[in-house]
């Protein structure tokens, strides 16, 4: 029997972000990439909130480095998020191999913005506002790899550790 989802904490944890953070993606952050016409009321309205409340200057006036981000977090991070959901759930093997490079490209994605926004010339407070909504993403992310990096590094231990028993039993 597989084991269950809420033994795990850390995959529950990546999942239920994944869950959240999947649909936060299409609803705020791709708006940019869609047609105008098409964006529906409620979208346009959450994402006004956003900049309201937080004063983003990167979906108000973003650099151009802002708009690749954006299309790796529909073409590359979007799949991902959505393959990972059922494969968090169902415990499967291929999780770190994965999750691994993808939380690579989310810290360095997350670092990047947060030292652009470092020197923005905005007060103090809403840089750590900011610090507020971009913080938990890089520390995840971080986690995130570092975990995987574990997993994966423990595979391949054990690999090398069956190996050279192998070896062992060949050279009696």
């Amino acid at each position: 029997m597989a084991t269950s989802i809420f033994s795990r904490k850390r995959d529950l944890v990546y999942l239920v972000h994944f869950c959240i953070g999947l649909p936060l993606m299409f609803l705020v952050d791709l708006q940019s990439l869609y047609p105008a016409h098409l964006v529906p009321s409620f979208m346009v309205n959450l994402k006004s909130y956003y900049i309201s409340t937080y004063n983003d200057l990167f979906f108000i006036s973003p650099p151009p480095f802002f708009k690749l981000y954006m299309w790796s977090e529909l073409l590359y991070q979007a799949p991902v998020m959505l393959w990972a959901i059922p494969n968090l759930y169902n415990n499967s093997p291929k999780v770190p191999l994965v999750l691994l490079p993808f939380s690579c490209l989310i810290f360095i994605t997350t670092l990047t913005c947060m030292i652009e926004y470092s020197f923005w010339s905005v007060p103090l407070q809403q840089k750590l506002d900011l610090s507020t909504l971009y913080g938990p993403y890089l520390a995840l992310s971080a986690f995130m790899g570092i975990d995987m990096y574990g997993r994966i590094s423990g595979v391949i231990d054990g690999a090398a550790a069956v190996a050279r028993v192998k070896e062992s039993k060949k050279l009696r």
